[in-house]
């Protein structure tokens, strides 16, 4: 289990949930970080808490989702009751969280297949290798000034981009910061990945949506200093002397526990507030 530690509404939620699992003979293990808050003992790092768990319950927003479920095989689905904002990902009401857990103990439950990046950064001396559920973002770290960005796609040019940064997203990442860059809405059961600039200089570079399959590979020329590759908004590093970014679809996918009364078109009808009179 893991919860949103900083938030005392999630604090309290989490003690509840801890309280019906162990009451109905479940042990419950709680990632480092959440444990002291949640009065369990010691767990593992909350990356590794999807190895050793039947399943991920997450009380908090989608950050603390997105942090839980960075590390789980494809065998541990991940459930995410939503106690932030949006929650695309933590959908599960947190007023419905005792039939919620009835479900879950029951069988009852729905889970659905999420496609996920692998992420190859390579450096002067080594390769780094990551999981990306969401997005990868590159941009500039501080000053307000453009960078250019190369891609290919499949191994042929596509664009050189002129622009405040670039994003990479799955489908289900299509709602978080690529809906805000002007990207478009895809459904999660798409096998697709998203290429969005954020604020291109030239208005021809619109984004584009191609099959999971094709290898993306992406670069920036030397002589953009400060600029940073971001993934899942969780984790962060330098990009340097062009050095390439290679994305493509993973083995892996993710699997989530849907709230069943909930679908992905209702999710945009009630989150995004579409359809609703104006004031």
């Amino acid at each position: 289990m893991a919860v949103k530690f900083s938030s005392p509404q999630a604090v309290t939620l989490g003690r509840r949930v801890v309280e019906r699992l162990s009451g109905r003979g479940v042990q419950v293990v709680s990632d480092a970080e959440s444990a002291p808050a949640l009065g369990l003992g010691p767990g593992p790092a909350r990356s590794d808490l999807g190895r050793v768990v039947d399943v991920v319950v997450v009380v908090g927003g989608d950050g603390t989702f997105l942090s839980a479920a960075r590390g789980c095989p494809a065998s541990t689905p991940v459930a995410g009751i939503n106690m932030g904002t949006l929650g695309f990902l933590t959908e599960h009401p947190s007023d419905r969280v005792d039939a919620f857990l009835e479900d879950l103990l029951g069988g009852r439950v729905v889970a659905e297949r999420r496609d996920r990046l692998q992420v190859s950064v390579e450096s002067a001396s080594d390769l780094s290798s990551f999981l990306v559920l969401n997005d990868v973002v590159i941009n500039k770290a501080v000053l307000a000034r453009m960078i250019t960005i190369n891609v290919e796609v499949a191994g042929e040019p596509l664009t050189r981009y002129r622009a405040d940064g670039l994003i990479l997203a799955t489908p289900t990442g299509s709602t978080a910061y690529n809906l805000s860059a002007g990207g478009p809405i895809v459904h999660p059961g798409l096998a697709a990945l998203l290429i969005t600039p954020i604020c291109p200089h030239t208005l021809s570079n619109r984004p584009l949506v191609i099959p999971l399959d094709l290898e993306v590979r992406v670069w920036v020329e030397s002589g953009d200093e400060g600029v940073y590759l971001t993934l899942d908004g969780q984790q962060g590093l330098p990009l340097k002397d062009g050095l390439p970014v290679t994305v493509r679809g993973a083995a892996e996918p993710l699997w989530v526990v849907r709230d069943r009364g909930v679908s992905f078109f209702s999710t945009l009808h009630h989150k995004l507030k579409w359809g609703e009179r104006e004031v």
